[in-house]
C-alpha cells in the first residue's frame, strides 16, 4: 500500500474542486495511480475525506454508472479545461447521437468498391466516414473529393477539431465505416466548435 502525505493546503484544494463539481455539476477528469483504468470523467455526486463518488460519463456523454474512488488514489484532477467544456456539451446533447439519418449503401459492383461507396458522400457535411488503411491506421472526416484512384478527407479529431485535409490512395483503404456513433460525435462537436 502506498503511503501519501498530504498537507492541509493540498487537501483543501482537492475538496474545493470536488465541492464545486458537486454543487455546480461541473465536469472534471480524475487521473489515478491505478494502472488498470487510470482516468474517470464526470461529475462529483458526493465525497468525504476518504472517498469520492463520481457520476462517470462515456466519451459520448452517456452516464456510465457511479465510480467510487479513494481520495488518496487521485494523482491529478483536470477542471475548467477544454475537455471539460466539451464533455458538458456532449452530456447536454448526447440524445442527438441516438438517432442517425438513413444510410443507403449498396453492395459494390466493381473492384473500385472504395470509390463506389465514398463518392456518394463528396461534399456532404452531414455524414462523417471512417476509413481504415492497410497499416490499421484509422481516419475520420468529411469526404472532400473522390475519384477512382484517391480520396481526400477533411479529417475531424476526436474532440471535434478541424484537423487537416489528407489524400489517400483508394487501394490502401481496407474498411469504411459510415456515420457510426464516433463519427456522429465528432460531427456534433465539430459543428458546435464552428458555431462558437
Amino acid at each position: 500500500m502506498r503511503s501519501i502525505i498530504c498537507n492541509a493546503n493540498y487537501n483543501s484544494m482537492i475538496e474545493e474542486i470536488l465541492e464545486k463539481s458537486k454543487s455546480e455539476r461541473k465536469f472534471i477528469g480524475i487521473w489515478t495511480y491505478d494502472d488498470s483504468d487510470g482516468f474517470w470523467s464526470g461529475v462529483v455526486k458526493d465525497f468525504n475525506k476518504e472517498f469520492v463518488f463520481i457520476e462517470h460519463y462515456t466519451k459520448y456523454g452517456k452516464l456510465d454508472g457511479i465510480v467510487v474512488e479513494k481520495i488518496e488514489n487521485i494523482q491529478t484532477i483536470d477542471f475548467n479545461d477544454g475537455y471539460s467544456e466539451l464533455m458538458e456539451y456532449l452530456i447536454e446533447h448526447s440524445h442527438l447521437l441516438d438517432s442517425q439519418s438513413d444510410i443507403d449503401i449498396e453492395i459494390p459492383k466493381t473492384k473500385d468498391w472504395q470509390f463506389e461507396i465514398l463518392k456518394k458522400y463528396v461534399g456532404n457535411n452531414e455524414v462523417v466516414v471512417r476509413i481504415q488503411l492497410e497499416d490499421d491506421m484509422t481516419y475520420t472526416g468529411l469526404v472532400s473529393k473522390c475519384d477512382e484512384e484517391a480520396t481526400v478527407l477533411n479529417c475531424i479529431g476526436s474532440e471535434g477539431h478541424d484537423e487537416f485535409l489528407t489524400l489517400y490512395k483508394n487501394d490502401d483503404i481496407q474498411m469504411i465505416r459510415v456515420n457510426d456513433i464516433e463519427a456522429r460525435k465528432r460531427l456534433l462537436v465539430f459543428n458546435w466548435r464552428k458555431s462558437k
